[in-house]
């Protein structure tokens, strides 16, 4: 006899995609979102996800390449990147799964403040110098 407590996936939540996906320029929210879909047995919707990505990413760094780095070219795309990956392709990707558990987020912050601040502590040792 199935519990629907059994039935309801735990998947990352929205907000944590969004924060990964600003933190880690939008592939830290991809990962995360391709374990949710794993999870589930998505498993072709993360092949276009990774798609969707490496588009993305490709259009992005050609803007770079071309107008130099500046908060627009970096920071606006990002933005709206992880805008974009939490609102439709959220939507489109776990249509279907409106209910489920929020998976624990600690593992997921704990691992971006131990890649997040021995960077800040060398940039601002480098800017010390």
């Amino acid at each position: 006899m199935d519990h629907p407590e059994e039935a309801t996936p735990t998947l990352y939540p929205r907000i944590l995609v969004f924060i990964y996906a600003l933190f880690f320029p939008i592939i830290g929210g991809v990962i995360l979102l391709s374990i949710n879909l794993k999870k589930l047995k998505r498993h072709m919707s993360i092949l276009w996800l990774f798609i969707g990505f490496l588009l993305f990413e490709s259009v992005h760094l050609k803007w770079i390449m071309e107008d130099g780095l500046s908060i627009w070219t970096f920071f606006l795309p990002v933005g709206l990147g992880a805008i974009f990956l939490i609102f439709p392709i959220w939507d489109v990707l776990l249509k279907g799964t409106n209910t489920y558990k929020r998976k624990g987020v600690w593992v997921p912050l704990i691992v971006m403040l131990l890649i997040w601040v021995p960077l800040m502590l060398i940039n601002f040792f480098k800017l010390a110098d």
